[in-house]
C-alpha cells in the first residue's frame, strides 16, 4: 500500500487547489530538487488594527453616549420598548425604531445568558440597553438584595440599571455604589481619590470586577474602560413606595443617580388606591416626584402601555418613556388586523 505522500506525488495537487489560481507545486523527485523551487510570495494583507481601534472596542459605550447626548440636547422624549420574548430577533427587529431597549428582569423570567444575547443584539444596532433588576417588596434590616443582580446585568454589558422598590436615600447610595468601580490606586483623575474601607464608608463605590464582555474580551485598556464605565452607566431608581415618596427630595439629591422612574401602578397601590394611576392622590404624588427631580437635575422616566398617558406625562416634564413591549405589540397588531378583516366579511 502506498503512503499518502506517494499518492500525492503521483496524482499532483487536488483540483480544488488548482481552482484557486495559484501555481501548482512541482512533483519533487528527491531532496536535491527542493532548492530549485521558490514558494510564491504571499498576498499583501492589512495587519490587525490595535485592539482599541477595532469595531467591538469602538462601539462600547457608543449607544449610551448617544442616549445621554440626546438628553443633554433636549431631543425629547426618548422612547423605548420592553422585550419579553427570549428570541433575540425581537431586539434586532425593534432596536432600529427605539431610543433604548427595556429588559425587565423583575417580572420577566429571562436567564442571564438570554439577557446577554439581547444586549449584544441591541448594541449591534447602536441601541442602549436598560435593565430593571429584581427588587424586594420589603427590605428588612441591612440586607439589600439588588447588588448581585446589578453585577450580573452590568457584566452582561447593560448600559443602564433600574432598581425597583427603593425607600431611602441610603438605598439609592448603595445602588450608585454597586454601579461604580472603586477609586484610587492607578486610576486617572478624577477617579484617583483613595476611598476608605467599607467599614468606614459602607456606600463607597464597590462594583465587583469581572467585565469580560464590556471590555471587549480584554481588548480595551483597563484604565480606559474603568473611566468610561463610571462616566456612562445610567443609574435609575423607581419611586413606587410611600417611604420613597416621603424621602423624595433627599433621594433626588444623591450624587451619581441619573434618573427617577415613576412607578404609578405600584405607587397607587402603596397609597391605598391600587391601579388608580390617574386619581388625584396618585397624580399629586407624581407632581411631587417631578418637582424634586427637576430641582436636583435628575431625568424623569415613565412607563405605560397607553399612548395618551405617555403624552400627558411628557407634557408634565417626563423626558424618557418606555411604552409597551414586543408581545403587546404583536397581540395588538394581530387583534386589530383580524377584527378588521372579520368586520369586512
Amino acid at each position: 500500500m502506498r503512503s499518502w505522500r506517494q499518492l500525492s506525488l503521483a496524482h499532483g495537487p487536488p483540483a480544488a487547489l488548482l481552482a484557486l489560481g495559484g501555481p501548482a507545486l512541482p512533483n519533487f523527485k528527491g531532496t536535491e530538487d527542493r532548492g530549485k523551487y521558490q514558494r510564491p510570495r504571499a498576498l499583501a494583507c492589512d495587519p490587525l488594527p490595535p485592539p482599541a481601534e477595532r469595531r467591538g472596542s469602538r462601539q462600547q459605550f457608543e449607544a449610551i453616549r448617544s442616549f445621554r447626548q440626546k438628553l443633554e440636547q433636549k431631543k425629547l422624549p426618548l422612547i423605548g420598548i420592553g422585550v419579553q420574548m427570549t428570541d433575540i430577533t425581537s431586539t434586532d427587529a425593534l432596536a432600529d425604531c427605539s431610543d433604548f431597549m427595556w429588559y425587565d428582569m423583575e417580572h420577566v423570567p429571562f436567564s442571564p445568558e438570554v439577557l446577554k444575547w439581547h444586549i449584544i443584539a441591541a448594541h449591534g444596532k447602536g441601541c442602549p440597553a436598560i435593565v430593571r433588576v429584581p427588587g424586594p417588596n420589603r427590605v428588612d434590616g441591612v440586607g439589600l438584595p439588588w447588588g448581585t443582580f446589578i453585577k450580573h446585568a452590568l457584566d452582561s454589558n447593560a448600559d443602564g440599571i433600574a432598581v425597583p422598590q427603593v425607600r431611602t436615600a441610603a438605598d439609592v447610595r448603595s445602588i450608585v455604589a454597586d454601579c461604580r468601580y472603586p477609586t484610587g490606586g492607578q486610576r486617572k483623575p478624577p477617579f484617583d481619590r483613595a476611598q476608605p474601607s467599607t467599614m468606614q464608608e459602607p456606600n463607597r463605590f464597590s462594583r465587583g470586577f469581572g467585565p469580560t464582555t464590556p471590555m471587549n474580551y480584554g481588548r480595551i485598556l483597563l484604565s480606559d474602560y474603568l473611566e468610561e464605565a463610571d462616566r456612562n452607566i445610567f443609574v435609575c431608581v423607581m419611586i413606587e413606595t410611600v417611604e420613597a415618596l416621603e424621602n423624595i427630595d433627599e433621594i433626588c439629591s444623591v450624587p451619581g443617580l441619573d434618573c427617577v422612574i415613576l412607578g404609578a401602578n405600584d405607587l397607587s397601590g402603596a397609597l391605598g388606591i391600587p391601579y388608580q394611576g390617574e386619581s388625584e392622590e396618585t397624580m399629586g404624588a407624581v407632581e411631587k416626584i417631578i418637582t424634586a427631580a427637576q430641582k436636583h437635575g435628575k431625568y424623569i422616566f415613565f412607563g405605560t402601555r397607553y399612548p395618551q398617558a405617555a403624552k400627558q406625562m411628557v407634557a408634565k416634564g417626563v423626558q424618557i418613556v418606555h411604552i409597551g413591549h414586543d408581545v403587546l405589540a404583536a397581540v395588538s397588531y394581530q387583534e386589530a388586523l383580524v377584527s378588521d378583516l372579520k368586520a369586512a366579511c
